[in-house]
């Protein structure tokens, strides 16, 4: 089991060794409960984010497959 607040401030690194951004929040469906997703920050009024279903493993970092970030 994984809490949320140990997300926070994790880089974010893709399956190419690039580093994305850190963690500054984790998007929830709040009808589900479920992570939908990991925001790295924002861009105007817009939040960029990675979908957690293109989280490929989290330990010391985040590892993601090599998509540009999702806009909200």
């Amino acid at each position: 089991m994984l809490r949320l607040s140990k997300l926070q401030g994790l880089k974010i690194y893709n399956d190419r060794a690039r580093y994305v951004g850190s963690v500054v929040d984790v998007l929830l469906n709040d009808e589900e409960g479920k992570v939908v997703g990991l925001a790295l920050g924002r861009k105007g009024n817009t939040v960029l984010s990675i979908p957690f279903s293109q989280v490929l493993a989290i330990g010391d970092i985040v590892l993601a497959r090599s998509e540009a970030p999702a806009t909200t």
